[in-house]
């Protein structure tokens, strides 16, 4: 009995000596990719940093080359932006945009995602309708104008449906290609338990698909802004697109860059958001994978 605790005490403390090397390893290593990351996004805000100023060098030699009618100076771009957002004039313009993309995105997120879901899970059903999805989805956005002005009027409805045409087809086959491609090992599993297909639906199916979903999204947030735009301008001119479309005929191209850096801005913004939401599902969706797989 001595014996044998003799050999415990000699093998417990390699084993916390072994224990302490493997934790400072992780540490280390934990340490080593958190400066690695840091250094990637110092690399990536530098290259953005210099590729803003070489954009605003590019506006003045362009402006000194060319004059103001071609390419305004920065500093009046930046002088005529202060004072548009000042009057109120930016500001009520975006209120009026604002409510036209999330209308319609949020109609085309909507419609997009509940008919992906049916079409990816009744496979036969989605190859009855490709066809007819391919073709809504190929015919440019404007062919639909006109019609849509006789069914919906040119104000806000029109511009609503506008931008829920544009949106709701990268959103509706991004889906429906997740939920078409889930995981078969899950779904397996899951009817080897006796899932039903409703559960297999909501359980299964829609969680392992909601990256694609988020990026259907991220599309489509994308085209909302260009939709929403197009929508101002070929019908009653209000919001940002009015605001392009009365700078534009005025050839106040200071005016006309302030309205377009608004939209490059919201844009940047809006699809930010997604993809942030889209790295943060990925990386759930590839932790619970592999803790599945070590249990």
């Amino acid at each position: 009995m001595e014996i044998g605790e003799r050999g415990l005490d000699r093998v417990t403390p390699k084993l916390e000596s072994d224990a302490a090397a493997s934790s400072y390893a992780a540490e280390a290593s934990a340490r080593s990719k958190h400066r690695a990351r840091l250094k990637a996004r110092g690399v990536v805000w530098a290259s953005w940093v210099i590729i803003a100023i070489l954009l605003v060098v590019g506006m003045h030699v362009l402006n000194a080359a060319a004059g103001n009618l071609v390419m305004p100076r920065p500093a009046a771009v930046l002088q005529q932006a202060m004072v548009m957002w000042g009057d109120g004039t930016i500001p009520h313009a975006l209120g009026e945009s604002l409510t036209v993309l999330g209308l319609g995105f949020l109609l085309a997120s909507t419609t997009g995602i509940l008919v992906g879901i049916i079409l990816g899970g009744f496979p036969f059903l989605g190859r009855v309708l490709d066809p007819f999805v391919n073709a809504m989805n190929s015919t440019p956005g404007a062919a639909f104008i006109p019609l849509i002005i006789v069914w919906f009027g040119l104000y806000t409805e029109a511009k609503v449906v506008l931008v829920w045409n544009a949106a709701v087809f990268p959103i509706l086959i991004n889906t429906t290609a997740g939920i078409a491609n889930a995981n078969r090992e899950l779904t397996e599993m899951a009817q080897s338990f006796g899932a039903g297909r409703r559960v297999l639906f909501w359980q299964v199916m829609v969680p392992d698909a909601l990256p694609s979903i988020l990026s259907g999204l991220r599309i489509g947030a994308a085209i909302s802004i260009v939709g929403t735009v197009i929508a101002e301008l070929t019908m009653a001119q209000s919001g940002l697109g009015g605001l392009l479309v009365a700078a534009g005929n005025r050839f106040q191209m200071d005016r006309y860059f302030a309205v377009v850096i608004v939209l490059m801005v919201l844009g940047t913004l809006i699809t930010g958001a997604l993809r942030v939401a889209e790295r943060r599902l990925a990386r759930w969706r590839f932790s619970s994978q592999a803790d599945g797989r070590s249990e």
